[in-house]
């Protein structure tokens, strides 16, 4: 195998953890900083998850099954963040209707009647 090799390497699970980590703590800053009433850049936080999360279900299922703790963690924190986010700044943010609304107004539209 050449040293450009074009197939990729996969995450260890250490370090995935780790990963996990401090994105458990910016999540958890962010939330606190929300809730002293400041804003909090969340552009990209998507793009910066989503190969953490891929990398996680790369791993084989025992190494990939440890880690569900430290998701789950992950999970609640951006849980708080959100729920932290609608409570201080609620009357500030745009777009406040469920996904099932928008679905129930495009179809509506779509058949030109009143839902």
């Amino acid at each position: 195998m050449t040293e450009n090799s074009t197939i990729p390497t996969l995450a260890a699970p250490a370090d995935i953890d780790q990963t996990l980590d401090s994105l458990l703590t910016l999540l958890t800053q962010g939330a606190e900083t929300l809730a002293g009433g400041d804003m909090v850049d969340l552009y990209g936080l998507e793009r910066e998850i989503k190969p953490i999360l891929d990398a996680v279900l790369a791993l084989p299922a025992p190494q990939a099954h440890a880690l569900l703790p430290k998701l789950e963690q992950v999970l609640a924190a951006l849980d708080e963040v959100a729920g932290t986010l609608e409570r201080v700044h609620g009357d500030k943010l745009g777009g406040r209707e469920t996904h099932a609304t928008r679905i129930r107004a495009t179809q509506a539209y779509r058949s030109g009647k009143d839902v």
